[in-house]
């Protein structure tokens, strides 16, 4: 028995834990695998065409500059224009943070120019007493539409949809961003200021010059003045946010008179929920519509219709009010 033993199992090699047994194959296997590794020749120096050639490669990489990878230590951070205060607004040299562009001004200028050929040809077309009057009250009316119908805009983007909204959306996170903010309106050069009101108001403008050859020349005039102070009501707007010193005088003048909406006026508007006080060319409809109840039935039918209910249903500590 253990003669068998000796034929099957020999000692391991030294390079094994001693006091164990080792298979014969195995064993056999490293030994021959050593005998290789000694025997293999000595891997010979490279040559001189090697060499020259290793050479030139290592010029031509250190001619090479690589950028530097950039890491989380050493990226720079990025830049966060932090909103100025209300107070630091008031103060500053230079209140303008928001300049217009050219587009800004292509959108108003644009539409201004259309709105005013409409208005020339209406009034080239006034030939007698008549027509003289009623041009007046088209003029009177469209000032008062006009106040009228910022007031039904403003309440309708302050209250629903927001800045996904066709056509709209961008005017609708403006006025509702406006709320956390209300100061930055008074930061706009007056073209980046009005844009979002001119620029869907343009397509109107044109298709009215189109037609004004068919139309009488009172109503050209009241329908080119009422879109005109309606899109201005943004203007009429910052205004009613900025203080004395920073307005002209005639400016004070027609917001003392009344005329133009007031920065007292329109305060009355920026207490969250934000329900009233909407209209914002001269604000004359503001008692109406809000002593009447107005709005708060035009919102309960709109909630019976669609099931939405507006922003200015949410409690005042609502987040949705919160900067």
């Amino acid at each position: 028995m253990l003669r068998t033993r000796a034929t099957l199992w020999q000692p391991c090699s030294p390079s094994t834990t001693s006091g164990f047994l080792c298979q014969p194959s195995l064993w056999k296997r490293q030994q021959s695998n050593r005998g290789r590794l000694q025997a293999a020749p000595a891997i010979a120096p490279p040559t001189e065409e090697v060499a020259v050639a290793q050479t030139d490669a290592t010029d031509i990489l250190s001619d090479v500059s690589f950028p530097k990878p950039v890491t989380p230590s050493t990226r720079a951070p990025l830049a966060r224009s932090r909103p100025r205060t209300q107070q630091e607004v008031e103060d500053s040299d230079d209140p303008v943070r928001f300049p217009s562009t050219w587009e800004h001004r292509a959108w108003v200028w644009g539409t201004l120019t259309l709105l005013s050929a409409t208005a020339a040809l209406g009034l080239a077309k006034v030939d007698d007493w008549s027509d003289g009057f009623a041009t007046a009250v088209t003029l009177v009316a469209g000032y008062y539409l006009a106040d009228f119908l910022t007031g039904i805009y403003h309440w309708s983007v302050d209250n629903y949809g927001d800045g996904s909204t066709p056509v709209v959306g961008e005017q609708i996170a403006a006025f509702q961003g406006h709320h956390k903010e209300p100061w930055t309106i008074t930061e706009r050069e007056f073209c980046n200021n009005v844009h979002k009101v001119f620029k869907p108001a343009l397509s109107f403008a044109g298709l009215l010059l189109v037609a004004s050859p068919w139309l009488p020349g009172w109503l050209q005039v009241g329908l080119a003045v009422t879109t005109g102070l309606t899109c201005m009501s943004q203007q009429f707007h910052a205004w009613a946010h900025m203080k004395g010193s920073q307005l002209p005088a005639s400016v004070i003048a027609l917001q003392e008179a009344g005329v133009l909406v007031s920065r007292k006026a329109h305060g009355a508007h920026h207490t969250a929920p934000f329900e009233g006080n909407y209209c914002i060319v001269s604000g004359a409809w503001n008692p109406v519509l809000d002593n009447s109840g107005f709005f708060r039935q035009l919102e309960k039918l709109v909630h019976a219709r669609t099931g939405v209910a507006p922003r200015c249903w949410e409690p005042a500590d609502s987040p949705l009010f919160k900067r």
